[in-house]
């Protein structure tokens, strides 16, 4: 392919990137991506033969990009559950106010289709102790046995169910982005003033999973030193990170 050819199809996927994220693949039509990329239909499906095969090409191009190394922050054996915390609230609020209607594109389309959704991140990362085999650096329960052993271990409460605190956690996250127009609406919020409150939404999910998770003595640690213990037993000096 030469750099033209290159060219071309990449403003033809960016222009397609606009068009599913605003329209969605129901809505979205072939003469409005070309139109968007400054082609036309014959050139566009020289490049792409159909509709469902753009889509195919530039959701899994998101993915990858935009969903898959989240996903791999809380599969890492590498990170302590804390980290993985910090890192993935910070990582998602910065890469969904970057890209703010990808969010509410994925839902659509995931209530669509699950099954190609559920396939495609297991091309990528475990989804299950089934896929830990294909992603050998990666295991999908990684945050919920270190929360675990934190309960085993005292440091974490007695009443913490990891997979449902895996579950809010990530709820956490995506409401603001889905829920703007309602949130922005209820608060009264200018564009600007969403942005910041974004910005805070931030810290207020990893304080708030922190206070869910962590015994109050713990948190308290926490809390006063700004850092986030890692890989220690409660009672001992702490290792740390900064914030």
């Amino acid at each position: 392919m030469t750099k033209q050819e290159m060219n071309t199809e990449q403003k033809i996927k960016e222009a397609a990137r606009r068009v599913f994220r605003r329209d969605g693949f129901a809505g979205a039509r072939m003469q409005t991506v070309a139109d968007e990329a400054g082609t036309n239909k014959m050139m566009l499906h020289y490049y792409f033969r159909s509709k469902h095969q753009l889509f195919d090409v530039i959701f899994e191009e998101d993915y990858k990009e935009l969903i898959a190394p989240l996903g791999a922050i809380l599969r890492n054996p590498e990170l302590h559950v804390e980290e993985q915390i910090v890192t993935f609230v910070r990582r998602y609020h910065e890469t969904m106010m970057a890209h703010p209607k990808f969010p509410l594109f994925m839902m659509h389309e995931f209530s669509k289709n699950p099954q190609r959704l559920l396939d495609l991140a297991k091309k990528v990362m475990p989804v299950s102790k089934d896929d830990e085999p294909d992603h050998p650096k990666l295991s999908a329960t990684t945050f919920m046995d270190q929360v675990d052993q934190g309960v085993r271990e005292g440091k974490y409460n007695e009443d913490v169910d990891s997979s449902h605190l895996a579950v809010s956690l990530t709820g956490m996250c995506i409401y603001p982005f889905v829920s703007r127009i309602g949130v922005q609406s209820a608060y009264q919020f200018t564009d600007e003033q969403y942005q910041e409150f974004l910005e805070k939404r931030k810290e207020e999910v990893i304080s708030h999973t922190f206070r869910i998770l962590m015994k109050p003595e713990y948190y308290q640690l926490w809390k006063d030193s700004k850092q986030v213990p890692v890989k220690t037993d409660f009672g001992k000096q702490k290792e740390s990170v900064s914030k």
